[in-house]
């Protein structure tokens, strides 16, 4: 246990260092009411408002685990790092209904109900539930139509539908908010014996049980669960005795026919570190990947965003805005954050020239914008093909590698969903597309000549 003084001085240097990433003018917006705590192999970061979480979490994170390690004590060997939120003036009954060993080391997002407590409601305050993180607040698109409505009927039937519901896709897409959206309608619906949880929480809380030889009731609480929802299930990667815990958690769970709804940056087979065992269970019922939102989508993100926060734009400098950032909904919250500041705190309009330069502020100049366009004239240019060549239905092999080699690099380059770049190349569907990609992944590994001929390509492109 780290001493309250202790924890204020680490707390102290953590801020200092962290101002040295913010750019001044937006320090007073993202640090005001930020602290630090130490407890146990935990560093919390412990935010005011879910905005400021959401932008820390998907801005920052790296150079705040990269500060942790300066400042904690043995270069934070064994800490891991939670965001949380502070509710002031409030109880939190996750305090008082966990056990007693876990009750020094919170774990937002967890459910703290035990089975064994007489009437113990798992309320959304309890869950620590996201209020903002419901079907009614996503905005479903071509990128992620299936996953929103697999998880609407997950939701609607728990246990029957899809189980386990396993849900990927990169940072800032709605994994987590679908998730914490399947745990509000089970709470409506009445379900109550709920867990929603990170797998960091669920990593330390085994931890802290084997420590104070508690485990009998870490695996009561829960193997009983009547729905176990799960974040970021990739931490389970090189934990050996965590995936054993687990491995028996899900098949306790999944034998009894309850929901179990996991999330990943990765689909299951691309896991490092974890067991065959798991990842064949982790496919035992839905896999379903989140994609960047298209630009329309972006578009009816920024609106509502705006509209909850009782702001108004022009259409121009939302577009401008939604071209800026393709590939991170959280990114999106932080630009309307910047320029909500822009606006009521520093007198400014939010013209167009204004709002480039406070997105450029935030995520830096823009680099060279690349279009599938560009990357296909660039590949006809080094196969010595045509774009009709790539455009056809030709299957010969001098046609198609430059086909998916378009395509692999139209994923990685540009902000362009499967869907987008399917249809730029024949009308082609997202499956064709998935399959180009894989190919060319997989081919690099093992092909000296596609890897050099793919790094020409690009650097051409980047000049």
């Amino acid at each position: 246990m780290v001493s309250p003084a202790a924890d204020k001085s680490y707390e102290v240097q953590f801020l200092e260092l962290l101002k040295l990433e913010i750019p001044q003018a937006e320090q007073s917006v993202w640090l005001d009411g930020v602290h630090l705590e130490v407890t146990d192999g935990l560093a919390r970061v412990i935010v005011p408002s879910a905005p400021q979480m959401e932008v820390l979490r998907s801005r920052w994170e790296r150079p705040i685990r990269e500060i942790l390690r300066q400042i904690l004590p043995g270069n934070s060997l064994g800490f891991s790092l939670e965001f949380g939120l502070e509710f002031t003036g409030q109880s939190r009954p996750a305090d008082h209904a966990a056990p007693k060993e876990l009750a020094a080391m919170p774990s937002p997002g967890t459910a703290t109900g035990h089975p064994s407590s007489s009437h113990s409601e798992n309320s959304r305050e309890a869950l620590q539930l996201r209020s903002g993180f419901t079907f009614d607040t996503f905005i479903p698109g071509p990128s992620n139509h299936l996953a929103h409505a697999a998880a609407h009927a997950v939701a609607e039937s728990p246990g029957v539908a899809y189980n386990p519901f396993f849900i990927h896709g990169s940072v800032g897409l709605g994994k987590t908010h679908l998730l914490h959206a399947i745990a509000h309608q089970l709470l409506a619906q009445g379900h109550r014996n709920i867990i929603v949880t990170s797998c960091a929480s669920f990593t330390n809380e085994f931890i802290a049980a084997l420590s104070n030889q508690k485990i009998d009731q870490f695996r009561h609480r829960y193997r009983t669960a009547d729905a176990l929802l799960i974040d970021d299930i990739q931490f389970l990667s090189d934990k050996e005795r965590t995936q054993e815990e687990f491995f028996h958690t899900f098949n306790d769970i999944y034998n009894r026919e309850q929901q179990i709804v996991l999330t990943s940056d990765a689909p299951p087979k691309d896991i490092a570190g974890v067991s065959d065992r798991l990842v064949s269970r982790f496919r035992l019922g839905l896999v379903v990947q989140l994609e960047a939102p298209e630009m329309e989508t972006r578009i009816s993100i920024l609106k509502r965003k705006l509209m909850l926060r009782d702001l108004y734009l022009e259409p121009e400098v939302i577009e401008l805005i939604a071209s800026r950032i393709s590939d991170n909904v959280r990114e999106l919250e932080g630009a309307v954050l910047r320029i909500e500041s822009m606006v009521r705190h520093e007198g400014m309009e939010a013209n167009c020239t204004n709002v480039q330069n406070a997105l450029h502020e935030i995520f830096g100049q823009e680099t060279r914008k690349l279009d599938l366009g560009t990357i296909e004239e660039a590949v006809c240019k080094y196969y010595s093909v045509t774009v009709e060549d790539l455009r056809s239905s030709r299957r010969s092999r001098s046609i198609v590698l430059p086909r998916q080699v378009s395509m692999y690099l139209g994923r990685q380059l540009t902000g362009c969903s499967l869907g987008e770049i399917g249809k730029h190349f024949g009308g082609r569907d997202h499956t064709t597309v998935m399959h180009s990609i894989d190919k060319i992944r997989g081919m690099i590994l093992k092909d000296a000549v596609l890897q050099r001929d793919l790094e020409t390509v690009e650097a051409s492109l980047l000049r």
